[in-house]
């Protein structure tokens, strides 16, 4: 594929080329080649060179005073190392969105001169051509839900990512709130999906999405999801593994002595709450006064917040790195951990290295962590070693349940 969408001898390429050698530093940062893209495509519209679609017009008439400002605005939607805001803000208004919360703090300090916003939906602009770049999420439903809130004052939509992770479920999903979708040449390992001419009368779907989790424990639960909340509206596996063993420690089989029998906790902690399904069904199982949530994610800690009331239960949510012992509270009698094992798609377990030494520190004396894991990672050591004596409750081929002791 080509390395560039511009000409050799384009104007446009050559401004490009100027902006980014002001910034020799950042050309070796994760996220590069993808901002490159982004400043080439918003210079060769401004200049003519290129069309909607990020090809070249080749002689087609364009208004010069017409494309020469434009955008007025960008919105830009997931910058995780925050390159694309920084540069483009040397082009236009910037405006960030950010889903997770350290993402957002990474963006702060690259790029100071952008205006963030906390809240996606509540997005206006009185601005004519308001571009909005959005980062290609692993999920449909992230991209839907960010299609929904910003199109009545978004005109152009540019979906970025990498080339094989870019289906056709983009395409649909822009087409619900745009008459045309185009498809931008491939650049090195990454191309743009672009939505322009907004609809007067959009199909745009409603969040939070609605569903039911069936478990023997607990029967049937209310879940809400936002679109980009981890597993949306089902139930993981390792959290169904870690609630089924949770609630056999809580309610004995008849031959079970009761001593052996876990209290009904006053507060239960859910460090990466997800959908907030898990914590709903453990204040359920264990009879629990109180419930906190902890997510990165906003989608995460909104649906958690939203699953609970739905269930008729009122929880604490909060926002913020759960490896962050500083950004939260201790004395909770239960913590349970269902912490990621993939970072893309390579294995790290740092995260959870972090969630289990948050964990030891605010947990209660004498309280419990109920941890589930991949059975391949084997954890059970390191629980031992951070938060105290440690035994398996239930363990297959993909899961691992381990309650350990503060």
């Amino acid at each position: 594929m080509p390395s560039t969408l511009l000409t050799p001898d384009s104007p446009a390429r050559q401004r490009s080329q100027d902006l980014l050698e002001q910034f020799p530093e950042l050309a070796e940062v994760p996220g590069f080649p993808q901002a490159r893209v982004l400043i080439e495509y918003v210079l060769g519209r401004r200049s003519g060179e290129l069309d909607v679609s990020g090809r070249a017009t080749a002689g087609s008439f364009v208004d010069a005073e017409v494309v020469a400002e434009l955008p007025h605005e960008i919105l830009i939607v997931d910058d995780a190392q925050g390159l694309q805001s920084r540069l483009l803000s040397e082009i236009a208004p910037v405006r960030t969105y950010n889903d997770r919360i350290d993402e957002a703090h990474t963006l702060a300090e690259v790029a100071d001169r952008t205006s963030p916003i906390d809240d996606l939906a509540a997005f206006a602009s009185d601005r004519n051509e308001v571009w909005a770049i959005v980062n290609a999420p692993k999920a449909t439903h992230a991209l839907a839900e960010t299609i929904a809130a910003v199109q009545a004052h978004v005109s152009t939509v540019i979906v970025i990512g990498r080339s094989d992770s870019m289906s056709r479920a983009v395409n649909k999903e822009l087409a619900r709130g745009y008459a045309r979708v185009d498809v931008s040449p491939g650049v090195g390992k990454h191309r743009m999906i672009i939505g322009s001419r907004r609809l007067s009368s959009p199909s745009l779907p409603s969040y939070p999405r609605r569903g039911t989790i069936d478990h023997p424990a607990t029967g049937v639960l209310q879940v809400r999801a936002h679109g980009a909340c981890f597993s949306g509206i089902k139930s993981d596996e390792g959290s169904t593994a870690l609630l089924t063993a949770l609630a056999s420690e809580t309610k004995p089989a008849e031959s079970q002595p009761a001593e052996a029998v876990t209290g009904s906790p006053n507060s239960i902690l859910d460090l990466g709450c997800g959908n907030g399904w898990l914590l709903t069904a453990a204040m359920q199982v264990t009879a629990a006064k109180n419930g906190t949530g902890v997510d990165v994610s906003k989608a995460a800690v909104t649906s958690a917040r939203e699953t609970a009331e739905a269930n008729g239960l009122e929880v604490d949510t909060i926002l913020a790195d759960a490896t962050d012992v500083q950004a939260l509270s201790g004395g909770h009698d239960l913590i349970l951990l269902n912490p990621p094992f993939h970072q893309g798609t390579t294995i790290e377990t740092d995260t959870a290295a972090g969630l289990m030494a948050t964990a030891s520190k605010l947990l209660a004396p004498g309280g419990q962590v109920f941890t589930v894991y991949n059975s391949h990672l084997d954890y059970r050591a390191t629980l031992e070693r951070v938060i105290g004596p440690s035994e398996q409750l239930a363990r297959t081929s993909k899961f691992t349940v381990i309650r350990s002791q503060g």
